[in-house]
């Protein structure tokens, strides 16, 4: 039994308008963003339901304290008093220290990783400043465990955030000839892969926010076209008898282009395999998703009430 956490920064359910580009672009499971329903065989694999990206606050939702959400299972914002843009502080870090997942199921004697590929550049950049540590990676080093590193996507134990290595090779041009580029189908084979020597992996894919805030249709499509073709090689690979994918997002952005800004639309929450309709009625906001992973493992994870760690804002 394995469980495939893809998370996919700042998608959001959308209007069918000439702003949404899952409206113009997706091909499949993706047009459900659009208000679509598809009829292909990826998308009839999957159950989409809506989650609640607020939590109870008001304002736009954002990406420290969903992304504290999904991958702890406490309420964030209710930590804050506030939705938080950008990297955990003091706060989020000590509700993430206690109750991320990675560090829990660990401790309950499961395997389970951040399986996204650093470069040595990251790790010194963080060092000089730590405030700009994502949420994901804090999540993976309170487990004890070291970021994966490019050699380790190299030797197939991680994956690059771009996927098919595209940015990659601008970024780290000294890697082009050890990683070429990547059929995207064949990456989402390769997660899985991985995957088999784990209970459950995170993947985090954060370049859909980032055309969103650009407001950019080229590289929204871009993402689009990579992302659908992956996801339908996670299924091609995976066991549906004994493997769950679950695909989240923190707030929506990429799906209204015609704001620079994080939206109020609800998340979608995309499940298959093994799991999926015994988690569906499970989940209503993104601190629910790992507390269904946890039922679904038949997991005692003694996670207090979701707003236990209320306290006092920053």
């Amino acid at each position: 039994m394995g469980f495939y956490y893809l998370f996919i920064d700042g998608i959001g359910f959308g209007e069918p308008s000439s702003d949404n580009p899952f409206h113009i672009h997706a091909k499949s499971l993706f047009q459900h963003l659009a208000g679509k329903e598809p009829s292909d065989e990826l998308s009839s694999q999957f159950i989409c339901i809506p989650a609640d990206a607020h939590m109870g606050f008001s304002g736009l939702p954002q990406s420290a304290t969903g992304q504290t959400s999904l991958w702890t299972g406490m309420n964030g914002p209710a930590s804050m008093g506030r939705h938080m843009t950008g990297f955990p502080g003091p706060t989020l870090i000590r509700v993430i220290e206690e109750y991320s997942m990675i560090k829990v199921l660990r401790e309950g004697g499961k395997k389970a990783a951040l399986l996204n590929g650093y470069s040595q550049a990251y790790l010194d950049r963080i060092e000089r400043k730590p405030r700009l540590r994502s949420a994901s990676t804090h999540v993976h080093r309170v487990s004890g465990q070291e970021l994966f590193m490019l050699d380790d996507v190299v030797d197939g134990k991680a994956l690059y955030m771009d996927i098919n290595h595209q940015f990659l090779h601008r970024f780290f041009p000294d890697y082009a000839h050890k990683l070429p580029l990547a059929d995207p189908k064949e990456r989402g084979r390769q997660y899985v892969k991985i995957g088999r020597d784990y209970d459950l992996v995170l993947f985090e894919y954060f370049l859909t926010d980032k055309a969103g805030h650009n407001q950019s249709m080229e590289e929204a499509a871009m993402t689009i076209q990579l992302l659908e073709p992956f996801i339908e090689g996670i299924i091609e690979e995976m066991d549906p008898q004994k493997d769950t994918l679950v695909i989240s997002s923190d707030h929506g952005n990429l799906e209204d282009l015609s704001t620079r800004t994080h939206t109020n639309n609800l998340v979608p929450v995309f499940l298959a395999g093994a799991y999926a309709e015994d988690m569906a009625g499970r989940i209503k906001a993104l601190y629910d998703i790992p507390r269904a992973i946890y039922e679904a493992m038949d997991f005692d994870a003694r996670l207090p009430h979701p707003e236990a760690m209320a306290a006092t804002p920053e």
